[in-house]
């Protein structure tokens, strides 16, 4: 299993297979990369190099107190990128791992980056009077505290019913369980300290500055972001295509992907 590690000493687990364009793959919130990708990664590998890594904390990655930003998870793939000597990678975030990548072209710009994806995730999760785009219910500050209250003291209260919410159509209860229990890979204390990160992040200011091609990946069943992020950020990127998933809610991946992977391979070549 490989590993890389990063300036302070935490170790990186990413998988790396096939030949050809680079695809790296960046996971969402107290995910994993060798199960979320699972319907993804092998397919793309065929005929491009997949590069998919647990951001640190999460899946088989190190377990620190300390480091748990989206600034610093740009940086650690950006010290992926650099130890595999990566160019002209198409970085693909899904959720928070799309907010990663905007932290990334914050800090970086599109350097040794020829493309991007976003997977299903808005610039900023909190609702105000100018963005109607966030997560529902007008989500504000407030809300993400008491996710993390809740995430102290009852962890399954939160992570179940988030996890029921990707979905189009909710897994099984074994199903379920399953996903619950790759998510207990992060610690909690690293799934509050990240996910209040992405509460009171505001990317909307970097959206413009990206100068690559971008694909939107877009669940139409959607509950998690219910209006049209996906059409916004179309709008709003200097070159970027719109694919909408009409059977999908927030994983087009994972529910319909054959179309994910066929969308991502055509963007790629």
């Amino acid at each position: 299993m490989p590993y890389f590690e990063t300036h302070d000493g935490v170790p990186i687990y990413y998988e790396d297979q096939g030949e050809g364009e680079t695809i790296l793959l960046v996971h969402g919130w107290m995910m994993n990369a060798e199960y979320w990708w699972q319907k993804n990664f092998d397919a793309l590998a065929d005929s491009h190099r997949v590069v998919a890594l647990d951001l640190r904390g999460h899946g088989r990655s190190g377990k620190t107190d300390a480091g748990h930003t989206l600034a610093q998870y740009a940086r650690d793939i950006r010290e992926l990128i650099e130890t595999l000597e990566l160019t002209d990678v198409t970085l693909v975030g899904w959720s928070m791992g799309t907010m990663v990548m905007f932290e990334y072209f914050d800090q970086f710009g599109t350097d040794r980056l020829s493309r991007s994806v976003f997977v299903d995730q808005s610039p900023k999760l909190q609702y105000d009077d100018d963005w109607p785009h966030g997560s529902p219910g007008e989500f504000s500050g407030i809300d993400g505290v008491d996710i993390t209250t809740n995430l102290t003291y009852n962890r399954p209260s939160v992570a179940k019913p988030f996890l029921k919410a990707m979905f189009n159509e909710p897994p099984s209860a074994d199903t379920i369980d399953e996903m619950y229990a790759e998510t207990t890979k992060t610690p909690t204390s690293v799934a509050i300290d990240i996910f209040l990160d992405v509460v009171y992040s505001d990317f909307r200011p970097v959206v413009p500055t990206i100068d690559v091609p971008v694909l939107l990946l877009y669940g139409e069943r959607n509950d998690i972001f219910p209006t049209d992020v996906g059409g916004w950020l179309e709008d709003h990127l200097p070159e970027a295509t719109l694919v909408r998933f009409e059977r999908s809610g927030h994983c087009p991946f994972w529910e319909e992907p054959e179309k994910f992977n066929r969308k991502v391979s055509s963007f790629v070549e």
